[in-house]
């Protein structure tokens, strides 16, 4: 219940926001995030995860992005540590980053419409946990993969953006013999969508929704804008 609130809070700002702000443009900054999708065996540290996202526009048309999660996770402690090591037993961090690469193809009354490529790394990220059966997780390494984007500037006030991606563990198609044995093309599709927008000059808001690996990722966060 408390994990629904907490997302609705996040959506109500960011609409309420985009409203009243400038437009931001290329952009660098950090924030908080939450899981929003857990699996049975899954227990993170916190209810919070780190974020970092980067945007930035090569040429005319063609742009650049990059995003990556943070967490930690409660692991089973051995107690062999002593100082600073001590106090991280029973604890490891796990990311996740992703970067893209899009072009503008079309440009209808605003709305750029065009291709977008790829890579994404896991490192232990949100696992399904050990209990969720229903569907193989796709394996920890790097991810390529290719799809559509789509970006909607909110006249002066801002801009909303979403993507559909289709990603390919490096090495070939995922092993899915799982119970219910959900098939490999489902299991591959991922997306992201947001909003971003300026506080002042120098300093924008951006919140985005992710679907990666079979899990939701919500996160808000604040940074530069150059």
């Amino acid at each position: 219940m408390k994990r629904k609130t907490m997302v609705l809070a996040l959506t109500m700002i960011l609409v309420l926001a985009s409203s009243t702000f400038a437009a931001a443009a290329n952009y660098i900054g950090a924030g908080l995030g939450i899981v929003g999708q857990a699996a049975d065996g899954y227990e993170p540290a916190g209810p919070y995860i780190g974020t970092l996202a980067l945007d930035f526009d090569i040429v005319d048309k063609l742009s650049i992005s990059a995003n990556g999660y943070l967490e930690v996770a409660k692991v089973e402690d051995e107690g062999e540590g002593v100082g600073v090591s001590a106090l991280l037993d029973g604890y490891e961090f796990n990311y996740m980053v992703g970067a893209y690469l899009k072009y503008e193809l079309f440009n209808l009354n605003g709305l750029g419409i065009g291709p977008v490529v790829g890579a994404n790394y896991n490192s232990n990220f949100a696992p399904k946990g050990e209990v969720i059966e229903a569907a193989a997780p796709l394996p920890e390494g790097l991810k390529f993969g290719a799809g559509v984007y789509a970006i909607q500037p909110l006249g002066d006030t801002g801009s909303i953006y979403g993507q559909v991606m289709y990603w390919l563990p490096l090495g070939g198609e995922p092993d899915t013999t799982a119970a219910l044995e959900m098939p490999a093309f489902v299991q591959n599709i991922g997306g992201l969508g947001g909003i971003n927008f300026k506080l002042t000059e120098k300093v924008s808001v951006k919140g985005q929704i992710e679907y990666v690996n079979q899990h939701t990722l919500f996160s808000i966060g604040a940074g530069y804008t150059f």
